[in-house]
C-alpha cells in the first residue's frame, strides 16, 4: 500500500510558494500527497459518506450550511438524483424535519450540521428524539483535525454534549474509516431500542481518500447496515403465566406503548384484545397502535390523556404494559394505577423492566413475539374462556367515552371567542381520515388530543421532551415522508412562534401542510398555573398579538384569520385544499377550562 504524508505546518504563501503538480493537492491548510491511481480510488471520504447514506436508503437529508459542511454538501450536489438536501431555516426546524421523517417514513432521518453555533442549536432536537427514543443519524462537520484541542473560534465539545443524548457517539479521524463508522451507525440506530446516533468529522478529512487498499476487512464493503432482528422472544413459562394473570382478572387494562406501533403489532393486539375482552389505553407514543373508533379502545392514558383511558385505570385489577416504561406522564406521577393491581410488564429493553414500579411478572420480548405466542396459547385451547364484543367491559368503555364526549364538549360552542372544543369538531368534518397531525407541547395538547387517531403512523407529538419549536417543522418532514397525505399541525401560538420561519421552507421545498395555531396571546398552560396556584399573579406568560396572516403571506404561504365560530370550517376546507401551506389562525378563548383541568395540579404536585 502506498503511503499518505500529512504535514499540519503552515506553508509560504506568495511568490515563496510552490506550485502545486500531479503529487501534491491542497486541502485547507494541508498538504496531503497522492496515492498513485493504482492503489487508489477517487472517492473521498465525503462521497462515501454520501453513498453509505444512499445505500440505507436515505434519500432526505435536513440541515443548516456552513463552511465545515460545505464539502460534504457539495458530495451530496454530485448525487442530487438520489439524495434531497433540504435547508431549513434554524437547526431546530432540522432536527424536528428528520425526527418526523422518521417517525413517519419507518426510516432512519438524518440532518447535517455545521460546527460550533449550528451543532449546539441542534441540541433540544437531538435530545427531543433521543427522549422518544427514535432512530436519527446526525452528523456534524468539525474544524480541520490540527485545529482541534486548541479552544479557537467556534469550537465546541459537541463529543462530550451528544455523549448525553445519543445512543452512539463517535469522531472519524481518518478518512478511510468512512464505511465503516457509517455501517455502525446505522446499525445502532435501528438495533434493539431504536435511537439516536452522532457522528462527528473534522472539515480536513472530507476531500481525502476513503478507499484504500487493506488487510483490513472492516474497512471494506458497502456501508449498508445489515438486517437487524428486533425480536426478542418470550420464555414459554413466561407466556402461559401472562395469560393465567389475564384470564383471572375482572377488570384488566392493556396499556399499549411505543413498540406495537414500531413493530407494527395492531393486528395481534386487536385480537387479544377481542379475545378476552379487555380494553386497550395507549401511551402517546402508542396511540393509534389501535383505533380509537374500536369498541374496546378508550384512547390515551395520563396527563394528556381521555378521562375514558384514565378512568379505565384506576379501576384496573391488573395492567398489562406491552412497550409501555410506565412513566409519570402516562400515570400522572404514578397516582392512575391502584397499589393492589397486578402489573405485567413487557419490553424489548430489559433495563426498563420494574424501573417505575414493582411487576408481577416482568417478560423481556418484542411485543410482537410476546403477542404471537400468547395467541398461539390461548387459540391452541390451553385456556377455554373465550368472550366477544357483548361482554359487559364493552359496555364499560362505550359508557366511559360518551361520559368523556359530553364532559368535553359540555360549553357554549357557538360563543366568541371560540372555543377551543370546537377545533377538534372542525378537524374530524373536514380532514381526511388519514390525516398525519403533527401536535404541539402546551395547553393546547388537552384539547387537540380529542382529535380521534384510527392509524398507527397518523399521530406524532415529542412525548419524551414535551419541547416546544417542533410540531410545525415536524409537519413538513411528516409531508415529506408521505406526500400523498394530508399533514395537519395542531399547535398553541406560543410553540409556533418559534420556528415560523420554516414557512418559507414549506413553500421552498412545496410541501403544503395545514398549521392550525391555537391563538390566545399566551403561553396558556403557564398563564393557567399562575391563576389556579399563584392567585392570579401573572408575570411571563402574556404577549402581544402577531398578524399570523400577514406573517404567512410574506414567507409565500396563505394565512386565514378566523375569529367565529362560523368561519372555522369553511377556513379549513380551503386549507386543506390549497397548493401551498396554510396558517388558520384561530382566536381562542384562552380561559376555557378543560374539563380534566381538576386533575393537573396532580402531575405539577401544586
Amino acid at each position: 500500500m502506498g503511503s499518505t504524508s500529512i504535514r499540519s505546518n503552515r506553508r509560504p504563501i506568495g511568490k515563496n510558494r510552490r506550485p502545486i503538480d500531479k503529487q501534491v493537492r491542497e486541502v485547507g491548510d494541508m498538504e496531503v500527497r497522492a496515492q498513485p491511481e493504482s492503489k487508489i480510488n477517487a472517492m473521498t471520504a465525503a462521497d462515501a459518506i454520501v453513498e453509505a447514506l444512499i445505500d440505507e436508503g436515505i434519500d432526505c437529508v435536513f440541515g443548516i450550511t456552513g463552511d465545515t459542511v460545505l464539502p460534504l454538501l457539495d458530495a451530496i450536489h454530485k448525487r442530487q438524483d438520489r439524495v434531497r438536501y433540504v435547508t431549513c431555516r434554524f437547526e431546530t426546524g432540522a432536527t424536528a424535519m428528520a425526527d418526523a421523517y422518521s417517525r413517519v417514513s419507518g426510516r432512519i432521518g438524518c440532518c447535517i450540521f455545521h460546527v460550533g453555533p449550528s451543532i449546539s442549536n441542534a441540541v433540544l432536537g437531538v435530545w427531543s428524539a433521543h427522549k422518544d427514543a427514535v432512530p436519527l443519524l446526525v452528523l456534524s462537520a468539525n474544524l480541520d483535525t490540527f485545529r482541534l484541542g486548541r479552544n479557537l473560534w467556534h469550537e465546541f465539545d459537541v463529543m462530550g454534549v451528544f455523549e448525553k443524548c445519543t445512543k452512539w457517539n463517535a469522531q472519524m479521524t481518518e478518512a478511510k474509516d468512512a464505511r465503516r463508522l457509517m455501517r455502525t451507525a446505522f446499525q445502532v440506530a435501528k438495533s434493539g431500542m431504536p435511537g439516536v446516533v452522532h457522528l462527528d468529522f473534522p472539515k480536513d478529512l472530507l476531500p481525502l481518500p476513503a478507499d484504500v487498499e487493506s488487510s483490513d476487512l472492516s474497512l471494506l464493503g458497502g456501508a449498508r447496515s445489515g438486517a437487524v432482528a428486533n425480536n426478542p422472544r418470550p420464555e414459554g413459562w413466561a407466556v402461559e403465566r401472562a395469560a393465567e394473570l389475564l384470564v383471572a382478572a375482572k377488570s384488566p387494562v392493556i396499556l399499549a406503548g411505543r413498540t406495537v406501533r414500531w413493530e407494527n403489532a395492531g393486528a395481534e393486539l386487536a385480537r387479544l384484545s377481542e379475545r378476552l375482552a379487555i380494553p386497550v389505553v395507549t401511551t402517546e407514543m402508542g396511540r393509534g397502535a389501535m383505533s380509537e373508533d374500536h369498541p374496546l379502545c378508550a384512547g390515551i392514558a395520563g396527563h394528556f390523556g381521555h378521562g375514558a383511558a384514565n378512568g379505565l385505570l384506576r379501576k384496573a385489577d391488573l395492567v398489562m404494559g406491552l412497550g409501555s416504561r410506565f412513566l409519570n406522564v402516562n400515570t400522572i406521577n404514578w397516582s392512575l394505577i391502584p397499589a393492589s393491581a397486578k402489573l405485567v410488564q413487557v419490553e424489548s429493553d430489559p433495563s426498563e423492566i420494574g424501573r417505575q414500579y414493582a411487576v408481577d411478572l416482568g417478560v423481556h420480548a418484542s411485543t410482537r413475539a410476546f403477542l404471537t405466542e400468547l395467541l398461539a396459547y390461548l387459540e391452541a385451547g390451553n385456556i377455554e374462556e373465550k368472550k366477544s364484543l357483548k361482554h359487559p367491559r364493552v359496555g364499560i368503555v362505550k359508557e366511559l367515552k360518551e361520559d368523556q364526549n359530553r364532559r368535553y364538549y359540555d360549553t357554549d360552542l357557538s360563543a366568541v371567542p371560540i372555543k377551543p372544543q370546537l377545533i377538534a369538531k372542525a378537524v374530524e368534518q373536514v380532514c381526511d381520515k388519514d390525516a398525519i397531525y403533527c401536535v404541539g407541547a402546551g395547553l393546547h395538547t388537552h384539547f387537540a388530543h380529542e382529535i380521534p387517531i384510527r392509524l398507527p403512523d397518523q399521530y406524532h407529538l415529542p412525548a419524551g421532551s414535551g419541547t416546544m419549536a417542533w410540531a410545525f417543522p415536524a409537519g413538513l418532514g411528516a409531508k415529506l415522508a408521505k406526500p400523498e397525505r394530508q399533514v395537519v399541525v395542531a399547535v398553541g401560538d406560543g410553540d409556533f412562534g418559534m420556528n415560523a420561519q420554516e414557512l418559507e421552507t414549506s413553500v421552498r421545498e412545496k410541501l403544503p401542510v395545514t398549521a392550525i395555531v391555537y391563538n390566545d396571546c399566551s403561553y396558556g398552560a403557564l398563564r393557567l398555573f399562575q391563576k389556579n396556584v399563584y392567585g392570579g399573579r401573572y408575570i411571563g406568560s402574556h404577549y402581544g398579538q402577531t398578524d399570523l396572516v400577514k406573517l404567512a403571506e410574506a414567507y409565500g404561504a396563505r394565512g386565514e384569520l378566523v375569529k367565529r365560530p362560523d368561519e372555522l370550517v369553511p377556513a379549513l376546507e380551503r386549507a386543506v385544499k390549497a397548493d401551498v401551506t396554510t396558517v388558520v389562525d384561530v382566536h381562542i378563548d384562552g380561559w376555557e377550562p378543560h374539563y380534566r383541568e381538576s386533575e393537573w395540579g396532580e402531575f405539577h404536585k401544586f
